[in-house]
């Protein structure tokens, strides 16, 4: 019996300290997590109090290039599966 009460009182101890810890890190995560949430406060509040950003000419190009990628894609997606109807047409003998 006196060695169960000796680890156990080890076990505590373990505990007890791991518990504080815990606790130290959870009060360092609160912390940091106010001061993040403070500092994306401060960046909303600047984007809203910032003037509409000029409309330039990089939105409609990224449109345009974006529209460009999807028809290449689609152009390719549409190659391939001919390929493979024609592979299914005609096989070569090996």
């Amino acid at each position: 019996m006196a060695r169960k009460s000796k680890t156990s009182k080890k076990l505590s101890k373990k505990l007890d300290k791991l518990e504080k810890e815990g606790q130290k890190l959870r009060s360092k995560a609160e912390k940091k997590g106010k001061e993040l949430s403070s500092m994306a406060s401060d960046r909303i509040d600047d984007l809203r109090s910032d003037p509409e950003p000029e409309k330039g000419g990089k939105g409609k190009f990224l449109l345009v290039l974006l529209g460009a990628v999807g028809a290449f894609v689609a152009l390719k997606r549409k190659r391939d599966q001919e390929l493979d109807e024609a592979l299914w047409e005609e096989p070569r003998s090996i």
